[in-house]
């Protein structure tokens, strides 16, 4: 026999991302390259099982804006920013770890990228979208899909507000602000270093400039051409940490810019949560207030029995209200403490991780680059 859980995984939605074209995008300076993407289903609702199909990023970013809005117990993570191409001397367009394309002139070939290891921020998006149990099966999900124009719903912002807040909140509330604060620290250190690898490019240039300027004054053939080949070395060197200071940019920079954005979905969820909870108590008090309505009528000496009726329905309907809001909540706050542990922590984790790897990998490569050039430069004196 299945259980609920196990049926809806036999429930399939994948939405991969086959082609985008944002290199004429890229040239006309428009920040909203095309997707084409490609639907494959076994869910009932849709009319089309298989579909290749067009969405510009904004629509992307409707999409993401109506989840939120309409699925309250989801945990739905931060569309990745706009991916804006990197192009080469030539206008070709080169993959995410560009820095492995770079080849000094005495070098034969420059390592080749692999393109399993270049991760793509908008499929790992769309598939924690499909993948989820209860996201997959969205009508704006559907819509998005099946529809000829994509998404037509409203943007849509939640303010986070830790006002009001009840104990059972603030275990949460405090993990995520902590790590939110962490995140911009961790980004202003980035910005630091990388302010600091541009101060040492420029330094590196103005010893290839020094150096040029002696060369031009050096009568001795032989100096003039350590000079010459030492200078060539330096303006190497500046290259080479340029590179590591957009590197940096693009891996560790870029991944916290991400985070920062999916911990404050993550704290409007919480929101949510405790916006629910604040439903059912209003709701609840609601209900007293009715039910002493009620009993003040039955100690009355003199009822009057249209005065009774109403407030005997209002009690019902309050009650009625008071359950509704009560199973709102219980629903939100199961499903949302779920998302965050099996979703958004391991899936924070996971991201970080990656970061991590294609930092460490794009600074040790440059690094061995700059090993090479000195010794060049030692070889030649």
């Amino acid at each position: 026999m299945y259980t609920a859980e196990e049926e809806y995984k036999n429930i399939t939605l994948s939405v991969n991302v086959k082609e985008a074209e944002i290199t004429e995008s890229a040239k006309n300076l428009i920040q909203d390259p095309v997707f084409w993407l490609e639907a494959n289903t076994n869910l009932t609702k849709y009319k089309q099982k298989q579909k290749r199909f067009p969405r510009y990023y904004s629509e992307l970013a409707k999409l993401h804006d109506h989840l939120v809005s309409t699925l309250d117990d989801v945990l739905i993570p931060t569309l990745p920013s706009c991916p804006l191409p990197r192009l080469d001397k030539e206008g070709k367009l080169v993959g995410r770890q560009w820095w492995l394309t770079i080849k000094l002139p005495n070098e034969q070939n420059a390592e080749k990228m692999d393109a399993g290891v270049v991760e793509n921020k908008i499929q790992v998006w769309l598939d924690r979208i499909t993948q989820h149990a209860r996201a997959k099966f969205s009508e704006g999900l559907r819509e998005f899909v099946e529809s000829e124009i994509g998404s037509r719903h409203k943007q849509l912002i939640i303010n986070v507000s830790e006002e009001d807040m009840k104990p059972e909140f603030r275990f949460w509330i405090k993990q995520l602000n902590t790590f939110s604060t962490d995140l911009y620290q961790m980004s202003f250190r980035i910005e630091k270093l990388i302010l600091e690898e541009n101060e040492m490019a420029h330094a590196w240039m103005n010893l290839s400039s020094s150096l040029v300027s002696y060369g031009g004054i050096e009568r001795n053939p032989s100096l003039f051409i350590l000079y010459k080949a030492v200078a060539k070395g330096y303006q190497q060197l500046s290259d080479l940490e340029r590179s590591q200071s957009i590197a940096l940019s693009e891996t560790m920079g870029d991944e916290i810019s991400y985070q920062i954005k999916n911990c404050i979905s993550a704290q409007n969820a919480m929101q949510r949560r405790l916006n629910a909870l604040s439903d059912y108590l209003t709701s609840r008090k609601i209900t007293e207030s009715s039910l002493r309505g009620v009993e003040r009528l039955k100690s009355s000496i003199n009822i009057d029995r249209n005065q009774a009726s109403d407030a005997i329905a209002l009690l019902e309907n309050a009650r009625i209200h008071e359950k509704e809001t009560l199973t709102r909540f219980e629903r939100i706050d199961g499903n949302l403490k779920k998302d965050i542990e099996t979703n958004y922590k391991p899936n924070v984790e996971q991201d970080m991780l990656k970061a991590i790897k294609e930092y460490a990998k794009s600074q040790l490569y440059l690094e061995k680059k700059k090993l090479l050039i000195l010794e060049d430069s030692i070889k030649s004196s």
